[in-house]
């Protein structure tokens, strides 16, 4: 039976308690080889076994071929009517052109057209950008902001890239759910509603495996907590990260700005104009077919 390797530095609890009372309990640095070592890199068991083949398989699996000849014919029809190709704006004509010669599309007479490569059309907006990044080092991205409705496939999207980036570089890497962790960071502040934080963790103590993991995702960030706190607490990490070049994936059901503005969101309250024009820049993917985006767009200009 092998013997259990016990940190000598803290002796196996994970945290540092300074002989001074008057100083915070703070982490171990064996946490974070704990948390990628027995927690898969925090990623949630649904998620686990995500990688980004299997991803491509559900995704073609969701999108049916018929589904997605429909929009080319759709698109073929809006190019050659010139009353309404001459309503997109903002070089929609030409993404829409591209799709369709990318795809090898051919109009038909009797049904459907038929199209040598649908892979342009189906796959995510932002989707070779963002594997090429995680497989080969390709991009090179302060922040990927990977958003969709739910169900989409936005968790899963980034759970895989995180794997296949931590798989071919061996970089520490973390999956927090947002949602989840406002909770444990919840509890610093004394919130009576679930004090669970038994072991007195600083702040400062709870962040620190966010902050140093070479590349983080932040699971459902459009749903963190509205506490002022919260938000600032984030806030600080996100323009940590970016001082570092650290990479950064975060996922969400809208764009940045929407997020960052909405009502409900605490981020609002921090007038952060610096944080929203980063996270405005970061690389894009939408968990929706590259060219169901478009026409959704053009739909609804």
């Amino acid at each position: 039976m092998n013997q259990k390797v016990v940190c000598s530095k803290c002796g196996g609890r994970g945290i540092l308690i300074d002989t001074d009372p008057t100083k915070p309990a703070i982490r171990c640095s064996c946490y974070q080889q704990r948390v990628a070592s027995h927690t898969h890199l925090g990623i949630p068991p649904r998620y686990q076994s995500a990688t980004l083949d299997n991803f491509w398989t559900w995704w073609t699996s969701e999108h049916p071929e018929a589904e997605l000849l429909s929009q080319l014919d759709l698109a073929n029809q809006l190019l050659m009517n010139p009353m309404s190709r001459g309503t997109l704006k903002n070089g929609l004509d030409l993404k829409l052109e591209h799709i369709l010669q990318k795809s090898g599309y051919q109009p038909s007479n009797q049904g459907l057209g038929n199209a040598k490569n649908i892979r342009y059309a189906l796959q995510p907006s932002g989707y070779d950008q963002l594997t090429g990044w995680a497989s080969q080092g390709k991009s090179i991205s302060d922040f990927w902001w990977i958003s969709g409705a739910p169900q989409s496939g936005r968790s899963t999207l980034a759970a895989a890239a995180l794997k296949a980036r931590i798989a071919r570089t061996s970089e520490s890497g973390l999956f927090v759910s947002i949602r989840t962790f406002s909770q444990e960071l919840k509890d610093v502040y004394y919130d009576i509603r679930s004090f669970k934080n038994t072991d007195f963790q600083s702040e400062r103590a709870l962040m620190e495996p966010l902050m140093e993991a070479a590349v983080l995702v932040i699971d459902d960030f459009d749903r963190l907590d509205n506490d002022i706190r919260l938000a600032r607490a984030f806030a600080q990490l996100l323009d940590y990260r970016y001082a570092e070049s650290k990479p950064t994936l975060l996922t969400a059901t809208q764009g940045p700005r929407k997020v960052l503005q909405s009502e409900q969101s605490p981020m609002i309250k921090l007038g952060d104009e610096s944080l929203l024009r980063r996270l405005e820049q970061s690389q894009r993917v939408e968990c929706q077919p590259t060219l169901k985006s478009l026409i959704t767009l053009i739909a609804s200009t």
